[in-house]
């Protein structure tokens, strides 16, 4: 509506606001904490783009690229909120675990849904990381078991029809399948982490938050 003069603007309002709220917290270690969460999306923003259209990608480097885009700011978050309420050590690095492992856990769900949803309920196309060379875990997984499937990518799309039938062969190499697994196994590494909390709410809220995650894909 305004253009990109105004939006770039926009952005850096936005961020000398964050940065003077987080100045006024006023706990060095916080702060540390968050400002580590800002260096981590641009390092994410730049391994994406690095890797588009990538088929050596690995999964440890797709973790890896999550982490940074999407569960350092939960790790972080979580973390900070054990700092405020003057837990032990234990209890910050037991919280952290858990932010990072549901934050991996939900954007391995969120790239799921993106071949699982009809464009309409993902308020965008169907496929669309695929169509722009953004290889997340369904087709990782995918690539090992159809050689058709490397092929079309290495191609960028560039036939029509070949991001249709990309679509189908992750569907039916097993790459759902297998991605939802490793939802499940970061989910349960979250649950794990809670280990050291005492029973009641505040546990239980937090287990809640791991079940609503899966329960998008299941």
């Amino acid at each position: 509506m305004y253009g990109t003069r105004v939006a770039v603007l926009a952005g850096d309002f936005l961020f000398a606001q964050s940065s003077w709220f987080l100045a006024n917290l006023d706990n060095l270690e916080v702060i540390k904490l968050i400002s580590q969460v800002i260096a981590d999306f641009a390092n994410g923003e730049i391994s994406q783009a690095a890797s588009l259209f990538d088929t050596d990608i690995t999964l440890e480097q797709y973790l890896d690229k999550s982490f940074y885009k999407t569960a350092s700011l939960i790790a972080a978050s979580c973390r900070s909120a054990a700092v405020f309420s003057d837990s032990p050590v234990e209890v910050k690095e037991a919280m952290y675990a858990y932010g990072k492992h549901l934050g991996l856990a939900f954007q391995v769900v969120d790239d799921i849904l993106d071949f699982t949803q009809t464009s309409e309920q993902l308020g965008k196309p169907q496929g669309q990381d695929l169509a722009s060379g953004n290889l997340t875990a369904p087709v990782i997984f995918a690539l090992r078991k159809s050689p058709e499937l490397l092929d079309i990518i290495n191609s960028e799309f560039v036939e029509d029809g070949s991001l249709e039938r990309a679509l189908q062969l992750v569907n039916e190499s097993g790459g759902i399948e297998e991605a939802r697994l490793l939802a499940r196994q970061q989910a349960d590494l979250a649950l794990s982490a809670l280990d050291c909390l005492p029973e009641g709410t505040s546990r239980r809220s937090l287990r809640l938050m791991v079940d609503y995650v899966l329960e998008r894909i299941y």
